[in-house]
């Protein structure tokens, strides 16, 4: 499976604008914190980095529709 639950979980919660805001700032600080050399802290910060641009790409995905639809329902 190449997207993973929290992946889907983050493109349905959110607009794309949403996520191009957060992948814009996360690339920000992932730089940031990459010029520190803080290995660790690096890792988490491309964690999450990595989460948003798999979010983003999963909404360009047609099985993202069909999603959309079905938790749109479940959440009104």
């Amino acid at each position: 499976m190449f997207f993973e639950p929290k992946h889907k979980r983050l493109a349905l919660s959110s607009s794309p604008g949403q996520l191009n805001k957060a992948y814009k700032k996360s690339e920000r600080v992932l730089k940031k914190v990459a010029r520190c050399g803080d290995e660790q802290e690096l890792a988490a910060v491309m964690e999450r980095h990595r989460d948003i641009e798999y979010a983003l790409l999963f909404q360009k995905t047609p099985n993202f529709n069909k999603r959309k639809k079905k938790y749109d329902k479940e959440t009104n």
